[in-house]
C-alpha cells in the first residue's frame, strides 16, 4: 500500500516538461519589431517543442508599447496545440535588446505518466499505474496538478505533481 512519499525535488526531467529558459534578443533597430520578436520567440518554442508538435507556436505580444524602456516587461502568449503558454518579455536595454522566459510548463501526459511509474516505484519499493489527463497540461511555475496512481493491489492514491521551476518538478503523495 501507498505511504506518504516525500516531496522529491528532481534534476531536469526532459521527457516530461517543455518549456524555453531564458533567451536573448534584440528587437529593435528604429523603433521595436513586434513581428521579429513574435517570430524568433516561435521559433525558438517550436525548437523545444518538437518532440509534441511539428508546428511552430503561434506567438502574440502585446503591441501597446511604442518604445519600450529598459526594465520594461510585457507577457506574449503562445498557442502551444490550442493551448495557451505564456512567455514573459523583459527589456534589458534602450538598445531593444531583450530577455524572454517561459511562465508555463507544457507537460506532455504520456512521458509525464511513464515518470512517475518509474520514479514511484524508486522510491516507494513497489510498481503503480499512473493516469494523467490526456494530451498537453499547460502548469504555471509553482503551480501544481495532479494525476491517479494504482498499486498491484488495487489501492488508488491521488499523485500531486509541482511545476517547481523550469525543468525541475516534485511530487507527493496527497491521499
Amino acid at each position: 500500500m501507498f505511504a506518504a512519499a516525500p516531496r522529491i525535488a528532481l534534476a531536469a526531467i526532459a521527457a516530461s516538461t517543455l518549456c524555453l529558459t531564458a533567451c536573448n534578443f534584440s528587437f529593435s533597430a528604429g523603433g521595436p519589431d513586434y513581428d521579429k520578436l513574435e517570430k524568433t520567440i516561435s521559433d525558438e518554442l517550436k525548437g523545444s517543442y518538437s518532440e509534441i508538435t511539428p508546428d511552430a507556436p503561434t506567438v502574440t505580444c502585446p503591441r501597446d508599447q511604442a518604445e519600450p524602456k529598459k526594465g520594461d516587461t510585457f507577457i506574449c502568449t503562445a498557442d502551444v496545440e490550442g493551448k495557451p503558454v505564456r512567455v514573459e518579455v523583459t527589456v534589458k536595454d534602450d538598445e531593444g535588446n531583450v530577455g524572454y522566459s517561459t511562465l508555463d510548463i507544457v507537460y506532455e501526459q504520456t512521458r509525464t505518466e511513464k515518470w512517475l511509474e518509474s520514479d514511484i516505484e524508486a522510491k516507494m519499493g513497489f510498481p503503480v499505474t499512473v493516469k494523467c489527463d490526456s494530451g498537453l497540461t499547460i502548469v504555471a511555475v509553482g503551480e501544481t496538478f495532479t494525476c491517479t496512481a494504482v498499486d498491484e493491489a488495487s489501492v488508488q492514491k491521488t499523485v500531486e505533481v509541482k511545476a517547481d521551476d523550469v525543468g525541475k518538478e516534485s511530487w507527493r503523495i496527497v491521499d
